[in-house]
This record gives C-alpha cells, structure tokens and sequence, in this order.
C-alpha cells in the first residue's frame, strides 16, 4: 500500500483532489487544460533527459513540500 502524503492521502487517490483543478495559459483568453490530463515534458538539468511528470503530482509534492518547508515554498 502506498505511504501517506503529509496531509494523509496517498498517491494513489491523490487525483481525486485535483479533478477541478485547471492549467491556464495567461498569454491566451480562455485556455485552460485540466490538470488530470496533462502533463510537463521538459529536459532534466542535470542528466540532460526528457522527463515527463503529471500536473497532478506536482501539485502533490508542492502541497506536501510547503507543509514540511513552509519558508522554503512560496
């Protein structure tokens, strides 16, 4: 079974909390991607790979992260 978040869901039901949750593109009038559906494609720094992460779980470790780090998350 999976571990607990910080704020007691685990990762496998976190989805659930971000299903209303939008990506909104500010350069354009009435973008907006759910979150559940999408996805960041990007080149990690360090190993120089593409990576892709669910939005949804980014949510999850910003969330966790600004619990257990309040003055390092902004």
């Amino acid at each position: 079974m999976s571990e607990p978040d910080v704020i007691g869901y685990s990762s496998h039901d976190w989805r659930k909390h971000t299903d209303s949750a939008v990506v909104v593109d500010d350069k354009v009038e009435h973008k907006a991607l759910k979150v559940n559906d999408s996805r960041v494609i990007f080149v990690h720094p360090k190993t120089l790979k593409e990576e892709s992460v669910d939005v949804s779980r980014l949510i999850r470790v910003f969330v966790n992260n600004q619990e257990s780090h309040k003055r390092s998350v902004k």
